[in-house]
Parts: structure tokens; C-alpha cells; sequence
């Protein structure tokens, strides 16, 4: 059941608590390397399996950005905008404690750090962490800087 938020209000009470946790989610090779082509990012460690695993790899291994960019998809899979429209305004931070290997399962934690009133509408940061299914097993974290303003009724 997704998270239905729609006022400031609704935000700020959440403020310093976990919104959600994903489900685990598995990358796949084929993932991964289509990410990879689509970005022109072809690095052996992305590609040769037998490569990557004579260099101390898993195996094929995610670039980093795959998971910032599986953020979007990953929030609003949990959660449901009401009556808001809603801009990306930015990151303040994004880092990257090791790489996901194919096939491992990965979950995201997301809660809301601050919610700051402006002129119109209202921003909030959020604070992401990608874990293993262990929890303790950080892969990369981040914030997210969300500016959101009503719908006209």
C-alpha cells in the first residue's frame, strides 16, 4: 500500500522517520549492461564476467549512478502525490560505499530529513540509503531536494 501524502502538514509530521522501505530489488546482468549502453558507459567490469571476477569482482559489476537513478522509480512505487505537483530541484549529496554486483538483492530506506515553507509551495530533502537484504551493508546514500506546490482546486 503506497504512502498517499497531499499537504505540508503530512510531510513535516514525517519528518526524521523512515517513509518506506523498499522490497528487495535485483539487478540484473542484462539490466545493468542495457544501463550501461544507454549511457555509453562501457567499461570492462560492466561487461566481461570472467574479467571482473579475475580482478576480485562478484562478477559484473553496477555503475553507481544506477542506483541514484533508481530512486525516482523506487519513491513513487511507495508513495502517492495528492493534489501536489512536484519539481526535482537537486541533490546536495550522493556517495557511493561499494559497488552492486549482478543478481544482488538491494533495498532502499528513504525518510524525510527537513520540509522548508517558500514563498509558494514548500521543498523537502530527502535522505535515501541503498542497503543489502542485511541492512547494515550500506551500497550508497544521498539527498534529494523535492519542491512541491498544490494543484489549483
Amino acid at each position: 500500500m503506497k504512502t498517499r501524502l497531499h499537504t505540508q502538514a503530512e510531510f513535516q509530521a514525517r519528518i526524521g522517520k523512515v517513509l518506506f522501505e523498499s522490497a528487495p530489488r535485483i539487478l540484473t546482468k542484462n539490466q545493468i549492461q542495457d544501463y550501461c549502453r544507454s549511457l555509453n558507459q562501457l567499461d570492462w567490469f560492466h561487461f566481461d564476467e570472467a574479467r571482473s571476477k579475475a580482478e576480485g569482482y562478484s562478477g559484473i559489476i553496477a555503475p553507481g549512478s544506477l542506483t541514484f537513478a533508481l530512486v525516482h522509480t523506487t519513491f513513487f512505487e511507495h508513495v502517492e502525490l495528492v493534489d501536489l505537483k512536484a519539481l526535482f530541484v537537486g541533490s546536495d549529496r550522493f556517495r557511493v560505499h561499494r559497488p552492486v554486483s549482478a543478481d544482488e538483492a538491494i533495498s532502499l530506506a528513504m525518510s524525510i530529513a527537513t520540509v522548508e515553507a517558500r514563498s509558494e509551495g514548500f521543498r523537502v530533502q530527502y535522505d535515501f540509503r541503498w542497503h543489502s537484504k542485511n541492512h547494515e551493508d550500506t551500497i550508497s546514500e544521498g539527498t534529494f531536494l523535492v519542491r512541491y506546490w498544490p494543484l489549483p482546486t
